[in-house]
C-alpha cells in the first residue's frame, strides 16, 4: 500500500517539494508532494517497501545529499494511503 507523509515545520515556501523530489529520485521512489492549507506538506509515495520509506524519511530529516532546502522539518507523520498518487509536484 502506498504511503502518505505529512511534513510539519517550516516547510512551505522554502523549496520543500523540490527537496522531497530530489531525495525521492536519489532513492528511486516515485510520488507527489503538495502544500496543504494548514501549512504542512503532504508527500505521497508509490511504494510498499518499508525499508525504502524509512531510508527516505531519514534522508528528509538529515539531508545527507546536501540538497538545497531553506526550511526545517520538525515532524513527519506516516500513514497508509489508498488513493491516486497525485499532487502539485510529481516525481
Amino acid at each position: 500500500m502506498p504511503r502518505e507523509l505529512i511534513l510539519s515545520g517550516r516547510v512551505q515556501g522554502v523549496f520543500c517539494r523540490y527537496y522531497c523530489d530530489q531525495n525521492a529520485r536519489r532513492i528511486g521512489l516515485r510520488g507527489a508532494a503538495s502544500n496543504l492549507p494548514d501549512g504542512t506538506v503532504q508527500v505521497l509515495l508509490d511504494s510498499e517497501d518499508d525499508a525504502t520509506i524509512e531510508r527516505y524519511v531519514k534522508a528528509l530529516k538529515e539531508n545527507p545529499y546536501d540538497f538545497r532546502f531553506f526550511g526545517s522539518i520538525h515532524h513527519i507523520r506516516i500513514n497508509d494511503y489508498n488513493g491516486p498518487i497525485r499532487g502539485d509536484y510529481t516525481f
